[in-house]
């Protein structure tokens, strides 16, 4: 039994074409048409069209002109070199690192005039992208910024906009799912481009119980949406026409923003790249909790590739807040200085973030590997998560993946992780999608070297976490003993290993506050077509085992390959590559991702991390006989 109370603070790409055969089965009068691009069998007001995730076309830097090729000085200090670089280079091109190992120093004060979320003075970092241009490395196992100076690495994007900058605008129409043109009350200060956020008051369920819940079980959640609690659902949209008061978005709404609909106006920097290097922090940043190795704000588009960070300094190794449509793809995030509440989130998307294609990376030893506290329509896919562990509790598995109101309508697809959860720390989550991962129950105790025997749930989802979706995913270790001793548990049962624990209030065995409100995360979840290794089958509706509830479940159904992809990528290589990787109804359930096998015939056995001998798709080369003339 885990008694614990932790407190943890905050392409190429086609369209699916998805073809499904076998009868749907009804779920609670939900309509089972074809949703926004997404195979109908999820009903269309759970699911939203993941295709578009990530940037339109590819990452764009392969045609890119180089401005500047540098080399490292030799010295104690290279980054008034870099950034000059970076202030001069126009829009639209490239610098490159040569070889070699450079210092960057904080202490340079090379970011001026900006703030970071949570930090004070200017922005905090050891270089700073802010606008379109390239950081290009010569490959991570060659061009290595080591840094060690107490602040964010490297900032990418431009000031973060606070609540009390935030200026609500009434939308009059158009606020339905699926809406493209949203009409505003005024349009003044908007133009062709401008990036918004659209959001409600929270809103009440249609059993009149509050769907958003901003406090969670360690209190109220201020700093949840961003400083606006009361606004947690938020998504991001982008203006790609304007006729008078009526904006056309460039995707649809995720959701009906009924209650109070309005939208905000975001700026953000375009297309700023972080490409073929390794970052070494070298020392802590402390224990502010404050500070990442990259940290992403208002940017929109841009891209972190073939990146290795080594040693989270606190907070993470990847920070996302107010980011829109962009990549973070092919990277090794490696460890941290702390692993302790709150620190070593690898990859942390909080606050507004939407259309986010997080893809392809490897995590290891984070605290928690994919984290989201707010958000919405971000895709986390075929990423390889492995020995993560907590400091205060390294027996017990960690994963955390939805932590503070209100992430909704994001994917998790094709990963390998040590367990998921949807928790209540610090509010609610709804509506997101488990499809097609290996959720092994595995992850390494680092006091003992063995496997962790605590806290073994392969899906937790929480108290207040309704309308989730789990389909087709491999459940408990494939191929070796179940470490799972009941199929599900709801709130308040024993806490013994589980495939499902449903319902409950926080990690240490409170009981529920509200018995009705704990039962309905059972009632609305979805699920169908799951292996687990305790009833040992692909669960249906046909065979649900005793003691859940067999409305919860669709009928026998072909699942598509992939929610977001409509065939095998062109990054899905290698010996053995079997696509769909991850098949419950297949006689061999569970391939090797292209990740995991990367890390495995790499890092794992002490070598480097090299993603050009990984995938046969990796960040764009340096092209020649190109020059930049400055005008």
């Amino acid at each position: 039994m885990r008694q614990l109370t932790r407190s943890r603070n905050l392409r190429a790409r086609v369209k699916p074409a998805l073809v499904l055969t076998g009868m749907l089965a009804s779920f609670s009068g939900s309509a089972t048409t074809q949703g926004q691009g997404v195979s109908g069998f999820i009903p269309s007001n759970r699911a939203v069209d993941w295709s578009h995730a990530g940037i339109p076309g590819g990452i764009p830097s392969a045609n890119w002109p180089i401005y500047q090729t540098l080399s490292p000085s030799g010295g104690s200090d290279d980054s008034v070199a870099i950034q000059s670089a970076i202030n001069a280079a126009p829009a639209g091109s490239v610098i490159v690192l040569n070889p070699g190992t450079y210092k960057i120093n904080r202490a340079s004060v090379v970011c001026q005039g900006y703030s970071d979320d949570f930090a004070s003075g200017v922005y905090e970092a050891g270089l700073c992208l802010t606008k379109a241009v390239v950081l290009r490395g010569s490959g991570p196992s060659r061009t290595i910024l080591q840094y060690g100076n107490g602040a964010n690495i490297v900032s990418m994007g431009r000031t973060y906009l606070s609540s009390s900058q935030v200026v609500f605008i009434p939308i009059t129409s158009g606020a339905a799912k699926g809406s493209t043109q949203i009409t505003l009350q005024s349009v003044s200060g908007i133009a062709l481009g401008s990036y918004l956020a659209v959001t409600q008051n929270n809103p009440l369920d249609s059993d009149g119980n509050p769907l958003v819940n901003a406090s969670g079980y360690t209190g109220s959640c201020s700093g949840c949406g961003h400083d606006l609690p009361n606004n947690a659902m938020a998504q991001i949209v982008k203006a790609i026409a304007i006729n008078g008061n009526t904006i056309t978005t460039e995707r649809p709404l995720y959701f009906n923003y009924s209650n109070s609909p309005q939208a905000y106006h975001l700026p953000m920097v375009e297309n700023a790249g972080l490409e073929n290097l390794r970052l070494q922090a070298t020392a802590s940043s402390g224990t502010g909790i404050v500070y990442k190795n990259i940290n992403m704000e208002a940017c929109s588009h841009c891209w972190v590739q073939n990146v290795e960070s080594d040693m989270a300094v606190d907070r993470s190794h990847m920070y996302l807040s107010d980011v829109y449509g962009s990549q973070i793809m092919n990277n090794y995030f490696n460890d941290g200085y702390n692993h302790n509440s709150g620190a070593t989130y690898s990859i942390f998307l909080e606050f507004r973030n939407s259309e986010n294609l997080i893809q392809n990376n490897i995590i290891r030893k984070a605290r928690h590997s994919t984290v989201m506290s707010g958000g919405s329509g971000n895709v986390f896919a075929y990423n390889y998560m492995v020995d993560a562990y907590m400091g205060e509790y390294p027996n017990a598995l960690p994963e955390t993946n939805t932590h503070g109101a209100h992430p909704y309508m994001n994917l998790w697809e094709g990963n390998v992780t040590p367990n998921v959860e949807f928790d209540f720390a610090h509010g609610s989550s709804s509506h997101n999608t488990l499809f097609r991962n290996y959720i092994n129950l595995t992850s390494t105790n680092p006091s003992t070297g063995g496997n962790m025997t605590s806290g073994i749930f392969a899906a937790s989802v929480a108290y207040f976490n309704n309308y989730e979706n789990i389909f087709g995913n491999v459940m408990g270790p494939y191929g070796s003993p179940c470490t799972a001793n009941s199929y599900e548990i709801n709130a308040d049962a024993a806490q013994s290993a589980a495939i499902y624990k449903l319902g409950y209030y926080d990690d240490g065995g409170t009981a529920s506050p509200n018995a009705a409100l704990s039962a309905k995360v059972g009632q609305t979840i979805l699920r169908g077509g799951n292996w687990d290794c305790n009833s040992n089958s692909v669960v249906w509706s046909s065979n649900v085992p005793v003691g859940s509830l067999v409305s919860t479940y669709l009928g026998q159904l072909v699942l598509p390959d992939s929610l977001y992809l409509s065939a095998k990528p062109n990054w899905f290589t290698g010996s053995g590559a079997v696509w769909p990787p991850i098949d419950a109804s297949a006689s061999t359930k569970v391939n090797k991702i292209p990740a995991q096998v990367c890390y495995e015939n790499g890092p794992k056995i002490g070598g480097a991390f090299n993603p050009s001998n990984c995938y046969s798709t990796v960040a764009p080369q340096p092209p020649t006989g190109l020059t930049v003339v400055v005008h």
